[in-house]
């Protein structure tokens, strides 16, 4: 390697291993900047898909067994309810992006790798429950009927729970397009008293079995 400037020639012949390396980064500094990426990914992924925001995350010391390959049989002992997600994402970086230090594309790169595998997880997240309604036969057909019977009719059958004001901890997921054609439209007041007089039932339920001393 040489470099000339102004007829002045510089050259690394002689120099150490070492004193040839570009730059030396200390292992605590590449720990502390993977914890920042991942870090910062995550806060992106439940900031662009709020779905992500509303499940609890635990940090796990140990991940459990590694996950089945394809094809591969779960044991007998195993839960019918793992099911392990594969997320991937291509990250190409530029050399010449990370000479000039453009913090700009970094970011841009940071964006989408957080929104991409964000998206991933939520389609994952929605191929579990429909594996684990399909296993349990907890399925409501919804085929030509009124989106709300439907609704109330889920709020029957689903698992709920009530907030320290008694507001339903209650998600309902929509495609966009279905969204759309609902945006405009209300409840009948008859499908709104079936509605009202569910959750009320269903909260004094949620009272109930809180008040419940524990079992030993």
């Amino acid at each position: 390697m040489e470099a000339v400037d102004g007829g002045a020639e510089a050259s690394d012949e002689g120099l150490d291993a070492a004193d040839r390396e570009p730059w030396l980064a200390p292992t605590e500094y590449s720990i502390g900047g993977i914890r920042w990426l991942w870090g910062a990914v995550g806060e992106l992924q439940r900031a662009l898909h709020p779905l992500l925001a509303q499940i609890p995350r635990t940090e796990l010391a140990d991940r459990g067994p590694a996950p089945l390959a394809a094809g591969e049989v779960p044991p007998k002992e195993a839960s019918s309810l793992y099911r392990p997600v594969t997320v991937r994402h291509e990250w190409t970086v530029s050399i010449q992006d990370v000479v000039d230090f453009q913090i700009d594309q970094f970011l841009a790169d940071l964006y989408g790798l957080a929104d991409d595998t964000g998206t991933q997880m939520v389609r994952g997240l929605f191929d579990l429950l429909s594996d684990v309604t399909d296993e349990t036969g907890n399925v409501i057909d919804a085929g030509g009927r009124d989106f709300f019977d439907v609704l109330i009719e889920a709020m029957e059958t689903i698992e709920m729970s009530f907030d320290e004001d008694g507001k339903p901890d209650l998600t309902v997921v929509l495609h966009p397009e279905q969204a759309a054609k609902l945006r405009d439209r209300e409840p009948t007041a008859e499908q709104e008293a079936r509605m009202n007089a569910v959750l009320e039932r269903r909260r004094e339920e949620w009272h109930a079995s809180r008040r419940r001393p524990d079992l030993p």
